[in-house]
């Protein structure tokens, strides 16, 4: 008797699903994800597990490179994040393999929380601005914590979703399948998957650009398209000097 089990992709949709969830249920006073008495209300996830260059770095807790990407800001953000993955995942992790997959997946999101933290420390956006009340901020923020240096307002950040790995997939699709169609709902076009890759690789740089709303998600989603473009750039090579024609 075969016993059907959880492909990768569904699993990673369960678990983010489970914390988003719980995460609703479970809040304490935090702010920027630091435990703060009397601040606002946030999901216990946001404070355990999301993504600041202070609470990995400064902190220690490098852990949170991968558990931001289990996290969600929202009801639309999960439900985007989960439909793009179940739409692009099965196709990517049936060609690499679940445990290919999984790392491909884990290695994207790592690259996508460093990026938006290093596009920050190169001043190319500002998710709050570096006013002198923001610094005081989260120095206070920082001395609650335990920290007895100085940080600046980029490095308290916090970074959360699923986005930056489901971002490397989508890149890995237009790599493995560049001729294939893929209709929108907004805008209703049909593209091919090279063309959509070529999109959104535009918008989230134009984002950081322009320093827009969530250009720090932004700088997030540039660094797991990057990333993913060059594991399969090298994935690529490495087939065509085995004698493969892709």
């Amino acid at each position: 008797m075969n016993e059907r089990r959880l492909t990768v992709t569904q699993a990673l949709i369960i678990v983010n699903v489970v914390v988003f969830v719980v995460g609703l249920m479970v809040q304490k006073d935090a702010l920027l994800g630091i435990p703060f008495p009397g601040a606002d209300k946030t999901p216990i996830f946001d404070i355990l597990c999301a993504y600041s260059w202070f609470t990995c770095f400064m902190e220690g807790q490098l852990w949170r490179l991968v558990t931001y990407q289990f996290v969600h800001a929202n009801l639309g953000h999960i439900f985007f994040n989960m439909w793009a993955l179940y739409f692009f995942g099965p196709a990517v992790e049936h060609a690499m393999g679940p445990r290919r997959f999984l790392l491909f997946y884990a290695v994207c999101g790592i690259a996508g929380a460093l990026c938006s933290s290093a596009l920050a420390e190169m001043n190319l956006y500002t998710s709050i601005p570096n006013t002198i009340q923001n610094i005081a901020i989260c120095n206070q923020l920082a001395a609650f914590a335990g920290y007895n240096g100085t940080v600046e307002t980029w490095q308290m950040i916090p970074l959360v979703g699923a986005s930056a790995s489901i971002y490397g997939v989508m890149v890995a699709c237009a790599f493995m399948y560049p001729d294939a169609r893929i209709s929108l709902l907004f805008p209703p076009v049909t593209l091919r998957m090279r063309t959509f890759a070529l999109i959104i690789l535009g918008i989230a740089a134009a984002a950081i650009l322009f320093n827009v709303t969530n250009a720090g998600g932004e700088a997030g989603h540039l660094g797991g398209l990057l990333m993913g473009a060059l594991i399969m750039t090298i994935w690529r090579w490495r087939l065509r000097r085995r004698g493969y024609d892709v």
